[in-house]
């Protein structure tokens, strides 16, 4: 039986929280193709609401930024989608990847009980001694109104042998930080409660977010090779710009602003 339930992710809400979050906006599926397929295509039947939620014990579609395939062994991560309602201005949405990526890694440092602190690989990755922890996939829809959906993959109590050969190297889970498993409806409850508490406000105060990506930045100061649209952008990791867009640092040649990346390598 799954612990992810209402009950179970609830029973830590403050009442603030709770008002604003209620069991008709959790939906658990005991296995889907995408959680962020399930809740855009909500979305766009006028079926979901700001702060609806999609969780998953396990998924089978699931994709990353450049649609890599994302998928975990039943009930060993966490996987699921958030929907947002998007406010003006539009300037600012661009912002959003962000923020989830400061209320991911806040939760998640609050659980590590080992020295060290998560790092951030700009846009979309966290990482832990160099090695990938969560991924974060941002989508939007404008119709039939403007909602943003937060898909989140937490490695949480996978086990080294269980990932594939080819990932053990770059991979972890908090059960391998720790060595003990913890519970995906307190860690679902605390991100929860995070975006409840800070979107949208911190879209607009945005400093904190960028200081705390640019303080976990793994990319800054190293070489690195960014594959865009326009083509490939290789130089020196300089930080982030006012809206978190990355900075690179191309000598002779000057700052570069990519504001979106489709691949980021780093030496």
């Amino acid at each position: 039986m799954s612990d992810l339930s209402y009950e179970s992710v609830s029973s830590g809400f403050r009442e603030a929280i709770r008002k604003q979050f209620s069991a008709e906006q959790f939906h658990y599926l005991p296995e889907t193709g995408s959680t962020n397929d399930d809740l855009l295509d909500r979305i766009r039947r006028k079926k979901a609401r700001h702060l609806d939620l999609v969780v998953t014990d396990l998924q089978h579609q699931g994709r990353g930024r450049r649609g890599d395939r994302w998928e975990a062994p039943s009930g060993r991560n966490l996987l699921f989608s958030l929907a947002l309602k998007l406010e003006e201005p539009k300037a600012i949405w661009c912002r959003l990847p962000h923020l989830a990526a400061f209320v991911l890694g806040k939760v998640v440092e609050s659980v590590l009980t080992i020295s060290g602190k998560i790092q951030a690989k700009w846009p979309n990755d966290l990482l832990f001694d160099e090695k990938k922890l969560a991924g974060i996939l941002v989508e939007t829809v404008l119709v039939p109104e403007p909602y943003a959906v937060v898909g989140i993959g937490l490695n949480v109590n996978v086990r080294a042998t269980e990932f594939p050969e080819e990932l053990r190297a770059i991979a972890t889970s908090i059960y391998e930080l720790e060595k003990c498993e913890s519970s995906r409806s307190f860690l679902l409850s605390e991100i929860i409660s995070g975006f409840v508490s800070l979107y949208p406000n911190m879209l607009t105060n945005f400093d904190e977010v960028r200081e705390w990506l640019h303080s976990r930045s793994v990319l800054s100061g190293r070489d690195i090779e960014v594959v865009t649209a326009e083509g490939t952008v290789r130089g020196i990791g300089a930080g982030l710009g006012e809206d978190g867009e990355l900075i690179v640092n191309q000598g002779d040649h000057g700052n570069k602003s990519i504001l979106s990346a489709e691949r980021v390598l780093f030496r």
